[in-house]
C-alpha cells in the first residue's frame, strides 16, 4: 500500500515523546520491523535519550518511505506526520508540540476526552487521538503502555496491517508466554477504545514552529572557571514530569507514622511536622513537586494497627493510578505552598 502522505523528502516521519521506562524506544523499533521486513517499506528508527535513560524524556523516532525511495538522512523529525505524547506531563516542555502542523495525527496518552486534552496541550490544530493506555495497562497488569499506544497508532496509519502486529507481539514475548494475552488485548484495546476529533487550525492557538535550542553560552560569554551562574534550588525542582503514570496515595487514617515511608524515600517527598502539644513528629503528607513515582515508599509502609480502615488496605500508602486524582489537591508542601 502506497504511503497517504510524505514529506518534501519522500517521507512519512512518526515522533513519539515520552518518559524513559514507558516502552516508546520499543514501540518505535516495532512500528519500523512492521514496515520495513514485513511490508516492505524503507525505514529507520532510532531514539534519543540522555545517560539517566528510566524516567528522563526519551523521544523515538520512525521514517518510513516507499520502496524506491532511499533513507539516507538520520537526523531527527522536525515536523512528524504523527505524533504520540505518552504522558500529559511532557507538555510541560514546549518542544513537545514544536513542528506538529494542522494536518498531523496527535495521539494522546490521557483520560481526558479529545476537547479537554486540545484545550490542555494548547494545540492550534490536527486530529486529536485521546487513550487511557496508563488505565488500561494497569487493568491489564502490564508494566509499560507502549503496547496500547501502539493500537492507538496503528488505527490512524492504516497503511500498516495490524495483524502483523499481533504477530510481533507474540514473537517479542515469545519468552513470556504469560505476558503474551495480556499485551494483545492491551494493543486491541488501544486501537478500538480511543476518542478521536479533528480541529481546523483556526488561530486559537499558535503554530509553534520546530527550532533546535541554541547553547546559552559559547566561547565569547562563558563564565571563567566554570563558575556556576544559576544554581539550583529545592524550590525549583520539578520531578512531575518524569512519573509514568502512578503515584503513591496517602492515607492519614491509617498512618502510624514509624517514618520508615522517609527513610527510604530518595526525593525528601514525605513530609513530617512537629506538634506542639506533645513534641513528637507526625506525617502530614507528600509533595508531589519532588516525587517521580517510584513507590518505594508503598513497599516500605507496614500494616497499621489502627481500627479506622475507611479503605480496602491497611496500609496508610498505596499504589495507585495518577490520573485518578487531582494531584494539587492531595499534594502536601513543605514550604507552605498547595
Amino acid at each position: 500500500m502506497k504511503l497517504p502522505k510524505v514529506n518534501n523528502l519522500g517521507f512519512f516521519e512518526i515522533r513519539l515523546e515520552s518518559i524513559g521506562g514507558m516502552g516508546a524506544n520499543s514501540a518505535g523499533k516495532m512500528l519500523a520491523d512492521i514496515g520495513v521486513l514485513s511490508q516492505g517499506y524503507n525505514g529507520a528508527a532510532f531514539s534519543s535519550y540522555g545517560s539517566e535513560k528510566k524516567g528522563s524524556p526519551v523521544k523515538a523516532f520512525v521514517r518510513l518511505s516507499d520502496a524506491k525511495v532511499l533513507v539516507r538522512v538520520n537526523s531527527i523529525i522536525e515536523e512528524p506526520h504523527v505524533l504520540a505524547v505518552f504522558h500529559m506531563n511532557l507538555l510541560k516542555n514546549p518542544m513537545t508540540l514544536m513542528g506538529v502542523r494542522e494536518d498531523a495525527v496527535v495521539v494522546f496518552n490521557t483520560s481526558m476526552n479529545p476537547d479537554e486534552a486540545r484545550e490542555f496541550s494548547k494545540l492550534h490544530g490536527g486530529t486529536v487521538v485521546c487513550i487511557d493506555a496508563i488505565k488500561i495497562a494497569a487493568e491489564e497488569k502490564l508494566p509499560a503502555t507502549n503496547t496500547v499506544m501502539m493500537g492507538a497508532l496503528v488505527k490512524f496509519m492504516p497503511f500498516l496491517d495490524m495483524t502483523l502486529f499481533e504477530k510481533k507481539i507474540r514473537d517479542q514475548f515469545a519468552n513470556k508466554p504469560d505476558v503474551v494475552d495480556s499485551n494483545i488485548r492491551a494493543f486491541r484495546r488501544g486501537y478500538e477504545e480511543c476518542e478521536v476529533k479533528e480541529f481546523k487550525a483556526e488561530k486559537k492557538y499558535p503554530y509553534i514552529p520546530f527550532k533546535k535550542p541554541e547553547p546559552v553560552y559559547g566561547k565569547k560569554n562563558q563564565p571563567i572557571g566554570g563558575y556556576i551562574s544559576a544554581a539550583g534550588s529545592s524550590t525549583l525542582k520539578d520531578n512531575t514530569v518524569t512519573r509514568t503514570g502512578r503515584i503513591p496515595v496517602y492515607n492519614s487514617d491509617n498512618c502510624i507514622h514509624c517514618a520508615q515511608c522517609e527513610i527510604v524515600c530518595p526525593d525528601l517527598c514525605i513530609v513530617f511536622d512537629r506538634n506542639k502539644e506533645d513534641g513528637k513528629m507526625y506525617m502530614k503528607g507528600i509533595d508531589y513537586q519532588y516525587c517521580k513515582g517510584c513507590r518505594k515508599c508503598v513497599k516500605a509502609c507496614p500494616k497499621s494497627n489502627s481500627e479506622k480502615e475507611p479503605d480496602k488496605s491497611k496500609h496508610a500508602l498505596i499504589d495507585d493510578i495518577e490520573a485518578n486524582y487531582n494531584v494539587s489537591d492531595i499534594t502536601c508542601s513543605r514550604y507552605g505552598k498547595k
